[in-house]
């Protein structure tokens, strides 16, 4: 069934997939001088060499390329004696299988005993959240069969094999040398670290976790950072990393967060494997994004979703709002130029035009800058220029403006004192700062808040009026004035020096 379940694969996973950054393969190549790499589409496979012997980590699909890539890395696979099993899924085992590709015809199989199941037919392979059952496999090679904590040599090569159930009844990963760690279908890393394997491939999620949790309690326990290897989104050794989010589960289904500029649009297309590649560089770890990439990614995502329903959720001419928008703007003068910053649908923005020399208008999601656009165009405001940019980065050089603001913002960022600073930097000496901000602490009525948060909504600070000032000048502002509103939620509007 081998050949019939890879080619069905690369047709149509390669379509439900395509865009959404699940799948992360290595190229081909060498990672370090133990440890090798051939690419199989979407699926790693790995051979680990040490005194003269080579052993082989998952045997992927029915890959008719698999000699020739072995042949990029210098293994012959007529060497290979010792093929260890993570799983029994056709990206792993598919060579082995009896109409596979027979270059490991004489290879001895080492498989967990509880896998073993699936080989002999005593239990059935199911995914999709176990509504669809696959294919028996079948596979003629000589088998050992492996328990939880085994520690067996091959040659000079020592091998643990620690039991992982959750993705299969009986997965395996194998800790060699105490240095490296073949993870199979175990751990996903994202950008931001690793977590558990995807959700509809898994016989028991909840499992899975655990068996994560379990599997880091060991290494750390022993106090041992091996090379996680993964066979489908790389290899770190940073632990932290690794195990950062393995409570989780990646949902296969969506796009992933937060974007990985790494990973390919489509994992099937291999035109970036290439015999040049695999001899000349070595394959790097993933890199991390930091918690505050992260973060900004997903505010994007959530504030483009929200874009085209912003005003409406907001009340649209909320008096109180309006109100606010025409104090800030009795602070700007003719020829000032201001920045708004997080701008969102541009109310102060357009507010503040029409008394200002310029206004520069950004945003870190990119519908909400469009929102902004068309409020110019349909206002003809044509001292307003916009664009996508981020509060905690801003693109500008210091002293830039006379007038700065940043509105509604700050009780949303895991780090508004950056924020601040940034605005203080791009503000000359002596301009204008100006942080409208709904004090939430101060909202007796809590629903709008929890209907929010139910489509995603992250409020990381909940401020009154004094907490907020305290904080403004805990960051080096000096409050000229204050005034609040009843707008939507309380708001406080803060000008500083």
């Amino acid at each position: 069934m081998s050949r019939r379940a890879s080619q069905f694969q690369k047709r149509v996973m390669s379509l439900g997939y395509r865009g959404k950054e699940v799948f992360k393969p290595l190229n081909t190549g060498w990672i370090d001088g133990h440890v090798a790499c051939v690419r199989e589409w979407i699926a790693n496979i790995f051979f680990y060499t040490k005194d003269g012997t080579t052993i082989m980590i998952d045997a992927g699909y029915s890959y008719e390329r698999l000699g020739e890539k072995m042949a990029w890395l210098g293994i012959d696979p007529a060497s290979i004696a010792h093929v260890l099993i993570t799983h029994q899924d056709t990206d792993h085992v598919g060579a082995l299988e009896r109409d596979g590709c027979h270059l490991l015809d004489a290879a001895t199989l080492y498989v967990g005993r509880i896998e073993n199941r699936y080989l002999t037919g005593e239990a059935r392979r199911k995914v999709l959240f176990g509504l669809y059952v696959l294919p028996q496999v079948t596979i003629d090679n000589e088998k050992f069969l492996l328990d939880d904590g085994d520690v067996f040599w091959i040659e000079n090569i020592k091998v643990e094999a620690i039991l992982v159930p959750g993705h299969t009844w009986g997965h395996v990963v194998y800790l060699v040398d105490d240095a490296y760690l073949f993870t199979g279908d175990t751990i996903w890393l994202g950008p931001d670290g690793g977590y558990s394997f995807i959700n509809g491939l898994a016989e028991d999620n909840k499992l899975a976790v655990r068996s994560l949790a379990r599997l880091e309690g060991l290494l750390r326990e022993r106090g041992i950072a091996p090379k996680v290897i993964t066979g489908h989104t790389g290899w770190s050794e940073d632990l932290s990393f690794v195990f950062s989010h393995t409570d989780e589960v990646c949902i296969g289904f969506r796009r992933q967060k937060p974007h990985d500029p790494s990973a390919p649009y489509d994992g099937y297309d291999e035109s970036g494997d290439t015999e040049w590649h695999a001899r000349e560089e070595r394959l790097a770890a993933v890199v991390p994004v930091s918690g505050a990439q992260a973060e900004a990614e997903r505010a994007r995502g959530f504030w483009n979703r929200m874009a085209p329903l912003y005003d409406v959720a907001m009340g649209g001419g909320d008096a109180g709002l309006g109100e606010a928008v025409g104090y800030v703007a009795s602070f700007v003068g003719p020829h000032d130029v201001v920045l708004d910053a997080a701008c969102g649908t541009g109310a102060f923005a357009c507010g503040v035009a029409p008394r200002a020399g310029f206004v520069a208008a950004c945003d870190l999601s990119p519908k909400m800058v469009a929102q902004t656009r068309r409020k110019v165009r349909s206002l003809g405001l044509g001292n307003v220029a916009c664009g996508t940019g981020d509060l905690c980065a801003l693109d500008f050089s210091d002293g830039s403006f006379d007038v700065a603001i940043a509105g509604n913002v700050l009780h949303l960022l895991a780090e508004p004192g950056q924020a601040v600073a940034e605005l203080r930097r791009v503000t000359r000496p002596g301009g204008t700062i100006v942080i409208p901000n709904y004090m939430n602490e101060e909202d007796t009525d809590r629903r709008f808040l929890k209907l929010a948060g139910a489509v995603g909504f992250s409020v990381h600070s909940e401020w009154s009026t004094p907490a907020f000032l305290e904080f403004l000048a805990s960051c080096g502002l000096t409050v000229i004035e204050c005034r609040n509103f009843e707008a939507k939620q309380p708001l406080c509007v803060a000008i500083c020096r």
